[in-house]
């Protein structure tokens, strides 16, 4: 039996260093962009704006080390995120316009390591630096924290069928700071399934240019904002909001492994809530936006699987 290191490496970095973001995990680097509709929330007359969002990853060169790998990753995002809210006892009409943009950086580090044919151990960090540039920046406020420990499985002997299972631990956390984790990953003939969190996809190839079928995921952020006096809540200090989206998917190869990917369905969960400064919920009830329209372009480079660069017996 034997062991493709390059093929191991290629499952890492398709597995754990391309965000969530991206159209498949295979994406090394892509350019995305994103509209979701907006809604009034359940509380009252405060209306959600449409909501936009760039996001950019960019590969950066692996460290080798032996039959270890070290993969450093960077991810850039810019989400727009605004609401009308009405001054107290008057109408809608004059109501004050609250926008945010806020800045994501996001570095991390992936390590690799082989252990015996078919069998691979991952582990890594990433640290995530979210601001709007209009709250003053502070490190232990707008920095967090995600570390990883994997095991990756290929089952049978022919490569395209994998599982992964581990823990990841969370800084700063909402309600556990460690948690399993697992994945199913399936690449055989004209089928692509990937199923997980945050992300699962379900895909269909026509020939070698399309691909048809059903991407989901779950997205929750964090967003810490100075409040304007219209509409600030005694101990508000953060923002999170919550998404869960479905759409269908049209994937369509534009020649060196370049993609170009659309998708248009829904998102069937739209909540917000507010934190205190240590990141409890404040619980305020009607928080929730309803199911809204979604759209998102995403133009990506989808490297193939490498041939066998390096070999190891047992």
């Amino acid at each position: 039996m034997r062991v493709d290191i390059h093929r191991w490496v290629t499952l890492a970095l398709v597995l754990f260093v391309a965000p969530a973001l991206a159209q498949t995990q295979a994406d090394r680097l892509y350019v995305g962009y994103g509209v979701a509709g907006g809604g009034t929330l359940d509380a009252g007359r405060t209306r959600v704006d449409t909501r936009r969002q760039l996001d950019l990853r960019v590969p950066l060169p692996p460290i080798v080390l032996g039959r270890t790998y070290l993969l450093p990753s960077l991810g850039y995002e810019l989400k727009w995120l605004g609401a009308q809210v009405p001054p107290p006892g008057l109408s809608g009409e004059g109501d004050d316009e609250l926008g945010r943009r806020y800045h994501r950086i996001q570095l991390g580090l992936t390590l690799v390591r082989p252990i015996v044919p078919r069998w691979m151990v991952i582990a890594g960090v990433m640290g995530s630096t979210r601001t709007d540039f209009r709250s003053s920046f502070d490190l232990a406020l707008d920095t967090s924290w995600v570390a990883f420990a994997m095991v990756n499985h290929q089952l049978g002997v022919e490569p395209g069928f994998s599982v992964t299972f581990g823990v990841v631990a969370l800084w700063p956390f909402d309600l556990l700071p460690v948690l399993p984790m697992a994945s199913v990953n399936y690449r055989r003939g004209p089928w692509i399934l990937e199923v997980g969190l945050p992300r699962s996809t379900l895909l269909h190839k026509l020939g070698d240019t399309v691909e048809l079928g059903l991407v989901a995921g779950f997205e929750q952020q964090v967003l810490r904002t100075r409040f304007e006096p219209e509409a600030r809540i005694p101990g508000a200090f953060y923002l999170r909001e919550t998404l869960i989206r479905v759409a269908p998917t049209v994937n369509v190869h534009l020649g060196q492994d370049v993609w170009l990917s659309t998708a248009v369905g829904l998102t069937l969960i739209n909540d917000f809530a507010l934190l205190d400064r240590q990141r409890d919920n404040l619980n305020l009830p009607g928080l929730g936006a309803g199911p809204a329209p979604y759209a998102r372009v995403v133009l990506g480079w989808r490297p193939p699987l490498g041939r066998p660069k390096a070999r190891a017996t047992r």
